[in-house]
């Protein structure tokens, strides 16, 4: 397994060493160079002790259930902030009511499971740096650096402290005792400790290697226990909240789906409506053309315009009737409410029977032609109870 040291979240010179069931060293260096290591490896966090407080209780049980209730409630004395705010997680000794308890801030948790998330990395543990001390049974571990103390006290239990603290610390490893006490020291002042009476010193000369009996003990102490049912529960309080608005805008959606559907229908029925009306006139006007599809009936109107064009233009007979109806179908695509009943042509001369519901449309119909043949077009007109009949006469030159 890979282990990982981080001071920060954000601590950009990580150390690292790869434990097997060897000793293993430490390397120190950038993100880049630690990466590559963590292919196909279970990844172990090691955080400041500094955040962790590691502690004990005494419960009389080993139900889970019960113990879930029973510890948090066994120190809520004992802890300043809000219970509520803590993540807590416990082990059990064998034939013994003491239970091992490491409790970190929920939210400072999470930013530690984020930190790795950044790099595309997910911990499978997160631990106290301390429990990377060596132990012994009835053999405290203190290490310290520059300012900073770590003691490790027994297997799943110890503590982080400043240099200020370091008298109190030592008053109560040695509390009650009457022999020296032995002591696995490492220290960057070691020469402090050598005339202290009180302890009998073990010095301790791998500092830069991880020992596997060191860590491996303590991964049942992971801080990550319990996280993921705690966000499951945190999602079912935020579902609880939101479930009726949630099942209001869900409705609202619907409702708004089927009203677009019934609109759309509703289009696109008179959009059919008018393909038809278009396709029944374009029949009247070229009923020598069939299969003609509505969808592409504009494209297929401007064809057959520009083939009755171009055999009026390819004539040798200058009295075709070929460009009148040439005008008289474009004038018919933009004049509405009209009925071809009959079409003839004789002797270059092009006469249209014609049914309207009004006298304007003929007279609009009659206008555009003119303007488009540059010359008059002649009308006839009688009204019947519901519609007017007409009569236009074009001559045949163009």
């Amino acid at each position: 397994m890979l282990v990982i040291r981080l001071q920060t979240p954000n601590d950009l010179d990580p150390a690292w060493a790869v434990l097997t069931n060897k000793p293993a060293d430490w390397q120190h260096g950038s993100w880049e160079k630690l990466l590559p290591a963590t292919r196909g490896q279970d990844v172990v966090l090691l955080i400041p002790s500094r955040e962790v407080l590691l502690t004990q209780t005494n419960v009389n049980t080993r139900n889970q259930k019960q113990l879930q209730q029973a510890v948090p409630f066994s120190l809520e004395d004992s802890i300043a902030d809000d219970l509520d705010n803590q993540h807590i997680v416990w082990q059990t000794h064998p034939n013994s009511t003491q239970v091992d308890v490491a409790i970190i801030k929920r939210e400072r948790l999470r930013e530690w499971v984020n930190a790795l998330q950044t790099h595309q990395l997910r911990a499978n543990v997160i631990l106290p740096d301390l429990f990377a001390l060596p132990w012994e049974a009835d053999t405290p571990t203190l290490w310290q650096q520059g300012e900073f103390i770590w003691v490790r006290t027994s297997e799943l239990s110890g503590y982080a402290s400043t240099h200020a603290a370091l008298p109190l610390l030592l008053d109560s490893l040695t509390s009650g005792k009457t022999e020296p006490v032995p002591l696995r020291l490492y220290s960057d002042q070691a020469d402090t400790w050598a005339s202290d009476p009180r302890f009998e010193i073990t010095p301790e000369a791998q500092a830069e290697q991880l020992l596997p009996a060191s860590l491996q003990p303590t991964l049942k102490l992971n801080l990550l226990q319990g996280l993921q049912d705690e966000n499951r529960a945190q999602l079912r309080q935020q579902w609880q909240r939101w479930k009726l608005a949630t099942g209001l805008a869900a409705a609202s959606a619907i409702l708004a789906v089927g009203l677009y559907g019934v609109e759309s229908y509703r289009l696109q029925q008179q959009l059919d409506s008018i393909d038809e009306q278009n396709l029944q006139l374009f029949t009247e006007l070229f009923p020598d053309v069939s299969d003609v599809d509505p969808r592409s009936l504009k494209n297929r109107l401007a064809s057959e315009v520009a083939r009755v064009r171009g055999k009026g233009s390819s004539s040798s007979n200058n009295t075709s009737p070929l460009p009148q109806l040439s005008a008289f179908a474009a004038a018919m695509s933009s004049t509405g409410d009209l009925t071809v009943e009959d079409i003839r042509a004789q002797n270059g001369e092009l006469t249209l029977n014609l049914q309207a519901k009004t006298q304007q449309a003929i007279e609009t119909l009659r206008d555009t032609l003119e303007k488009s043949l540059g010359s008059s077009v002649e009308l006839q007109s009688s009204r019947t109870a519901d519609s007017v009949k007409a009569t236009l006469t074009m001559g045949g030159k163009s």
